[in-house]
């Protein structure tokens, strides 16, 4: 199956570049026409090269004052069949992207402050090649991000190109000591952002060791980063956010996550302003994980512990495969999950991963070495109800991109 996809993938470039090269002959038949009708003294031939373009290297001999109606569509096809011509060479110059968006809710007592989580996504060195598109970057904190229509302050943003996410979930046990616990995790994934945009090269932890150092703000947060390369998605995780990839509707990875016991993640802070409020860690302290062979059609799934807390990994599969399979993309998913999730989180009566977890770490001993082992049982007091908490998800679906357009090759 795979042979034939990829016969098929190159039988459409050709076909495109046969397609722009007919155009660049018809392009330059019509020019010439018109330079016989309109200047019959000083017409030149351009000539046609080996890629059935217009050479560069011939000028034409006559004087023109402006340029002509004929002139401005040569040169734009010109870089069509270019563009075209680069990708039917095997494809050595396609960039593999997350055509991506985020959704976020916010928990009831959060809802004014504009939640407690944040999330982003961004392009690696602000991708030069990757086209016309302007928006490098989106920002869950963004103010034209927000749904007005929503009661529930949720949030949407879409990038269709995103190479860098990060996802953060602010620590609300801040809000003792007056200090919002959203300000530390909105002002460190934009310190983030905006490195990945400054930076061509780097890796995830390099990324956020930048954005670390520029959040000079007491608070603190969990966090996961992850950045994609070629085919190579490398990342790091402080605490209990999360990231899945699917393939064919399964998962098949999920990123590792740091606690010290049950509902006690590993939290980021800036040590020194935050000295004497709790344990905090440091960029170095970050577990890092690799996945080396993401594939177009995959699917990223990057979310706080509000995600994880409130839908099974099954679930999440469901949403996933019903989603792609009813032809709808990335904001779907990711609207899809938050809504579930958040549906889940008020049950009383649904048996959430975090009520499963909570059984079997108060069920003693023998509890806590069933957990060790991933076993998800309801063992001691039969835990039900979900956890009510923001809920924030960046969805991405893998896709090459045609170098310098804003165009996607099927998948």
């Amino acid at each position: 199956a795979p042979a034939s996809e990829g016969s098929r993938a190159m039988a459409r470039q050709r076909s495109l570049s046969k397609a722009a090269t007919a155009l660049l002959a018809l392009v330059a038949t019509c020019r010439f026409l018109h330079d016989v009708l309109v200047a019959p003294d000083s017409v030149s031939l351009p000539a046609v090269g080996r890629r059935g373009g217009v050479s560069r290297s011939i000028a034409s001999k006559r004087h023109v004052a402006c340029r002509g109606f004929f002139d401005d569509i040569l040169d734009n096809v010109a870089k069509i069949g270019d563009s075209f011509n680069s990708i039917s060479n095997f494809g050595q110059k396609k960039l593999l992207v997350f055509r991506s968006a985020g959704a976020m809710v916010p928990k009831l007592e959060s809802q004014l402050k504009g939640g407690e989580d944040a999330f982003f996504m961004s392009r690696l060195g602000g991708d030069d090649g990757v086209g016309d598109t302007k928006l490098l970057m989106q920002h869950s904190a963004d103010a034209g991000n927000k749904d007005k229509n929503s009661k529930m302050g949720q949030v949407l943003a879409r990038l269709e190109a995103a190479t860098v996410v990060g996802i953060a979930d602010g620590v609300g046990s801040w809000s003792q000591y007056r200090i919002d616990p959203g300000q530390y995790s909105k002002s460190l994934m934009m310190n983030t952002a905006k490195a990945s945009i400054e930076r061509a090269k780097g890796s995830a932890q390099d990324l956020l060791g930048i954005g670390h150092k520029r959040t000079r703000l007491k608070g603190s947060t969990t966090t996961t980063v992850a950045c994609l390369k070629g085919t190579t998605l490398d990342g790091v995780t402080i605490g209990d956010t999360a990231l899945v990839l699917l393939r064919g509707g399964k998962i098949y990875f999920k990123s590792p996550i740091q606690e010290y016991e049950f509902d006690v993640p590993f939290q980021l802070a800036d040590c020194r302003l935050s000295d004497g409020y709790g344990m905090f860690s440091e960029p170095e302290d970050a577990v890092e994980w690799t996945v080396r062979d993401v594939r177009p059609g995959d699917v990223l799934v990057m979310a706080s512990d509000g995600l994880f807390d409130n839908l099974h990994d099954y679930e999440i599969e469901q949403v996933v495969s019903e989603t792609l399979r009813n032809g709808e993309g990335a904001d779907s998913i990711a609207r899809e999950l938050v809504n579930r999730a958040r549906a889940h989180s008020l049950d009383p009566e649904f048996v959430s991963p975090w009520a499963q977890e909570k059984g079997q770490w108060e069920s003693g001993p023998l509890g806590g070495t069933l957990r060790k082992l991933g076993v998800k049982a309801v063992l001691g007091g039969g835990y039900r109800g979900g956890k009510p908490d923001d809920i924030s998800v960046v969805a991405g679906i893998a896709q090459y991109l045609i170098p310098g357009t804003d165009l996607f090759m099927p998948i």
